[in-house]
């Protein structure tokens, strides 16, 4: 068993189950690099002209379906892509739709599946694609249907779908407004919301508004600024300031920071904040979407730090780069959340980025990530990441300490079980052994275990 040094000083060598990789060569690294390059281009493709073609060489009643559930004969989606099983799939879907669709909505989903049932929904006349959507709605996975359609009345004039949309709605029925919403692209925020105009379905406009939030608070930013909204829409969005404030948090770095500071103003449990309180949680969670938006879908610096392409303080430095605003705003949070960022692929390097703070600043930001990040890493990196914070801990701290041990504690004592007491036995002295040992005790008394609680109970010299 493995243990961490004494929590008195920041542990020198924090580092989360698939820790970063050692210092190498640049030749050696360089060839690390090319051999996971290549293994990631050797990811299914799926080729619609070579499931096209396959698909038609499957006229024999039967034969598609026998395929398709050959290649799955263990009971996973096989191969989708593979010319032959997507065609087969698609064949089986034209000559059975209800079988083809069942099966596929429940073996398989995401990327290449996807990109093969919106092949074959395409083929569909629209109307009818839409009577399956309906039929479909409430069936598990069944959104991913309504959600094709939401792609293909992208493709249509604005007249067109509306048309189809009110001669929907008038017939009666439910309309899936929220999963044609998820579907629609969010390139075309503007030709969303003239079909939503078009329409005069405020179902619609609420199933935008009310899904991905990147997505909605581009819509909802496009919205004030027309001056041609029908009055209902209006109305909808002056009576929703909760849902105003929601989104502006998730706007577009783009829109003023002022602006999206002052708009989640309309929060519930912001409205009534003084303005240094308002702007100092307001930074807060803006900053968090704004770095983890950039992390997901910018440069992948996750990976260049993995890999020692990158250090932290290089990595703060592109991020205060891409987002001026914010880094100007308060280098504290911009600061902090690159190191939430970066911390579960290597804790000791990101600790880099907030070692020099006050103590009860960088404390919070170590325990914060312990509590959230590494509550399902092993004992020994749980306790590398918390003992980074060493104490003694303000009120603020002990509490937040005390859930990520509590938390911690019960899903290592479910998963480990005798090791895991034994690996609170060999900790060193420390607040984090006491914190660890008090919160055992009492998952141990909650679980009517008496004499071990009471063992735990007990503080150690």
């Amino acid at each position: 068993m493995t243990v961490a040094p004494s929590d008195d000083k920041p542990a020198a060598h924090a580092t989360k189950a698939g820790e970063r990789l050692p210092k190498v060569s640049q030749l050696d690294l360089g060839r690390s690099l090319a051999v996971e390059a290549v293994a990631a281009s050797k990811a299914p493709v799926f080729d619609a002209e070579e499931a096209e073609a396959a698909s038609l060489r499957f006229t024999k009643a039967g034969e598609a379906e026998r395929v398709v559930r050959e290649h799955t004969d263990d009971g996973s989606l096989g191969p989708f892509a593979s010319a032959e099983f997507a065609g087969a799939w698609i064949a089986w879907f034209r000559q059975d739709q209800k079988g083809a669709l069942d099966f596929l909505l429940a073996t398989g989903s995401g990327g290449i599946y996807d990109a093969g049932l919106r092949q074959a929904l395409d083929g569909m006349e629209i109307g009818k694609h839409l009577e399956l959507a309906r039929e479909y709605l409430r069936k598990p996975q069944g959104s991913r249907i309504a959600e094709a359609l939401g792609a293909r009345l992208s493709a249509m004039s604005t007249a067109d779908a509306a048309g189809m949309l009110k001669s929907a709605s008038e017939a009666g029925g439910e309309l899936p407004y929220a999963r044609l919403a998820a579907g629609w692209p969010q390139e075309n925020v503007a030709g969303f919301l003239d079909l939503a105009i078009a329409s005069g379905s405020t179902g619609l406009l609420e199933g935008y508004l009310y899904g991905n939030p990147r997505k909605g608070s581009e819509l909802l930013v496009l919205m004030e600024k027309r001056n041609d909204l029908p009055q209902g829409f209006s109305d909808f969005i002056e009576g929703n300031p909760e849902l105003i404030g929601h989104l502006y948090r998730y706007a577009d770095p783009s829109v003023p920071l002022e602006e999206r500071i002052a708009r989640m103003g309309n929060l519930s449990f912001l409205k009534d904040s003084t303005p240094e309180g308002l702007r100092e949680i307001a930074l807060k969670q803006i900053s968090t979407v704004d770095i983890n938006e950039l992390m997901k879908n910018g440069p992948d610096y996750r990976y260049a730090f993995r890999h020692g392409a990158m250090t932290a303080e290089e990595i703060l430095e592109a991020v205060r780069k891409e987002l001026p605003a914010m880094a100007a705003a308060s280098d504290y949070e911009t600061r902090v959340r690159v190191f939430n960022e970066l911390a579960s692929e290597d804790a000791n390097a990101a600790f880099a980025l907030i070692s020099h703070l006050p103590e009860e600043q960088r404390n919070l930001a170590v325990i914060h990530q312990a509590r959230w990040t590494f509550r399902n890493t092993s004992p020994d990196a749980f306790y590398a990441m918390i003992g980074l914070a060493g104490g003694p801990d303000s009120a603020d701290a002990a509490s937040q300490r005390a859930d990520a041990w509590s938390t911690y504690g019960r899903g290592a004592y479910g998963e480990y079980g005798s090791y895991y007491l034994d690996w609170v036995r060999g900790l060193p002295p420390g607040i984090n052994r006491d914190m660890a040992r008090s919160t055992l005790s009492k998952v141990l008394q909650a679980q009517n275990q008496p004499d071990l609680a009471k063992e735990f109970e007990q503080k150690r010299p």
